[in-house]
C-alpha cells in the first residue's frame, strides 16, 4: 500500500468517525477532515409551539365486547364411486409430488451441510486473510440463510403431507 493510499485510508476512517459522532453527511464529514468549509449549511430547526392546555374532565367510556362468529362445519356429501376414485388419484398425485419435493429438500440440506463442513475445514487451513473473510461470509450465509430456510420449508412440506393422509 502506498503512502498516499495509507493517508487516504486514515482520512476515510476519521470522516466515518466524525459522521458517527455528529450525524453529518458523508460529504460534510470529508469536508471537515480535509479542512474545507462545509458544502451544505444546516437550517435551524423550527421552534415548536406549546400545545394549548386542555381542561381536565371526566369522560365516560363504554366498552362493547365483540362476540365470536360461530364456526362453520364443512358440509359432507356422498360421492359416487367414479368421482371418489378420481378424487383419491388426485390426492395420491399430490402425496407423490410432496414426497418427491421432501426428498429433494433433504438432499439439498445434506449437500449444504457437507459444503458447510468443507468450508469450515478450508477456513481453518487458509492462511490468507482475504480468503478467510470470503470463506467466513460463505459459511455465515449457509448457516443463517440457506440451511434454516430449507429446514423450515421441509417442515411445511411434511405438515402438508401429514394433512393429505
Amino acid at each position: 500500500m502506498t503512502q498516499a493510499q495509507k493517508i487516504a485510508k486514515e482520512k476515510f476512517k476519521k470522516a466515518i468517525a466524525y459522521r458517527k459522532k455528529t450525524g453529518a453527511t458523508l460529504k460534510e464529514a470529508f469536508a471537515f477532515v480535509y479542512g474545507r468549509k462545509s458544502p451544505v449549511k444546516k437550517k435551524a430547526a423550527p421552534k415548536k409551539k406549546a400545545a394549548p392546555k386542555k381542561k381536565a374532565g371526566v369522560k365516560k367510556v363504554s366498552v362493547v365486547k365483540k362476540k365470536a362468529a360461530p364456526k362453520k362445519k364443512a358440509s359432507t356429501k356422498k360421492i359416487n364411486g367414479l368421482h371418489n376414485k378420481s378424487l383419491v388419484s388426485g390426492v395420491d398425485n399430490i402425496k407423490k409430488s410432496t414426497f418427491n419435493e421432501i426428498q429433494k429438500i433433504k438432499k439439498l440440506i445434506l449437500e449444504q451441510s457437507e459444503l458447510l463442513e468443507r468450508l469450515q475445514e478450508s477456513y481453518k487451513k487458509s492462511k490468507i486473510k482475504i480468503n478467510k473473510e470470503l470463506i467466513m461470509m460463505d459459511i455465515k450465509t449457509l448457516k443463517y440463510n440457506f440451511i434454516p430456510n430449507n429446514k423450515r420449508y421441509l417442515k411445511t412440506l411434511q405438515n402438508t403431507l401429514k394433512k393429505s393422509m
